[in-house]
């Protein structure tokens, strides 16, 4: 039973990615997430009635019995029998939100967070001969700053009240959990996706200036991999590679032989770097590979800025005529680069 629950579980985590790799359409992942969530329920009742304490009510003594037995009559035992209603809130799991705590933090309850920055840096010195009163000044170097104004990001749960009065868990206390994760997973693909249009963070993927194009059409190679980890290599030992899934499978699955392709593709595999460049393998990041499509990102991550202005407030709402109750939460951010050419993106030609 616990296997038929696994397999529907890796299935329902499947779904989005054959989505975003076009295998499977839209309207055909919803009616099959509906089935799966129909007989993943199904499953769970069933290992739950099989996992049921056995309880037994001793509500006749033995002496009853006895007079029972021999004057041939039926004993009944009273009772209603025993319900084990757990305790414990699940909830369906998400993808991890490492890249959270590798990005820079500005947190305080600050309208706009202003961040000095340094670019173009000074230019290359030049020599001068001894006693040269006509050195010209630097006129390279520019110090300006990265202004990130924190948006409100909200979202509201309505939850009935017999859910609060009579349910078996103590909602209010899960609140907390569930809008944090909820949050930390918007955050996490505002920080890779967001298009910088509107209220959105500037994300990873966006306004990239600094690109490495792939060697040649189609998917990116092991190769191309390579270059990108040697772009970033050059200017930090700090630096890191985003990826998919789907693009690091496609990578890892190269067989040849040629170069050094075999010594690469075992160190990706083993330790996630490449050529000691780190790399982090996030279903959050992009996965399309048409041409013009940026397909991994190295940076120095520390040099994005996530403002955060507020923690999470929960506030409960309640309405005329409106047996359920609205908990509202609220929290102030924005994120951008810090600055946009210490990122680089590995592009599909």
């Amino acid at each position: 039973m616990n296997e038929k629950l696994l397999k529907v579980n890796v299935e329902l985590r499947a779904l989005n990615e054959k989505v975003k790799d076009g295998s499977m359409k839209a309207d055909e992942a919803a009616k099959r997430l509906e089935e799966l969530k129909t007989e993943k329920r199904a499953i769970e009742q069933e290992i739950a009635q099989a996992n049921a304490p056995k309880s037994e009510e001793r509500s006749v003594s033995l002496e009853d019995i006895k007079k029972a037995m021999i004057e041939k009559r039926a004993i009944t035992l009273n009772g209603t029998g025993a319900i084990n209603q757990i305790k414990e809130l699940f909830k369906e799991l998400s993808k991890k939100k490492e890249i959270l705590n590798l990005v820079r933090h500005f947190t305080g309850q600050n309208a706009s967070t202003n961040i000095p920055v340094l670019s173009p840096g000074l230019a290359t010195p030049a020599t001068a001969a001894e006693g040269a009163t006509n050195i010209a000044v630097d006129n390279q170097a520019v110090l300006g700053n990265k202004s990130l104004t924190p948006h409100a990001f909200v979202s509201i749960l309505p939850v009935s009240a017999e859910t609060l009065a009579l349910g078996s868990i103590d909602f209010d206390s899960e609140l907390s959990a569930i809008f944090a994760d909820a949050f930390a997973d918007g955050f996490a693909k505002q920080v890779i996706q967001g298009d910088g249009t509107g209220l959105n963070f500037k994300g990873l993927w966006t306004g990239l200036t600094e690109k490495v194009l792939c060697a040649k059409t189609g998917a990116p190679t092991m190769n191309d991999l390579v270059n990108l980890a040697l772009k970033i290599k050059d200017y930090t030992d700090d630096g890191l590679i985003l990826l998919h899934s789907t693009i690091y499978s496609g990578i890892t699955a190269d067989t040849s032989t040629a170069g050094l392709v075999q010594v690469y593709r075992e160190e990706l595999v083993r330790n996630k770097t490449i050529e000691g460049v780190k790399v982090l393998v996030t279903g959050y990041s992009p996965s399309a590979i048409d041409a013009g499509s940026i397909v991994a990102v190295a940076g120095k991550m520390s040099d994005y800025g996530f403002a955060l202005a507020s923690e999470i407030t929960i506030e409960p709402i309640k309405r005329v005529g409106d047996t359920n109750t609205y908990f509202q939460a609220i929290v102030f951010a924005n994120g951008s680069k810090i600055v946009d050419k210490n990122f680089f993106g590995l592009e599909t030609i």
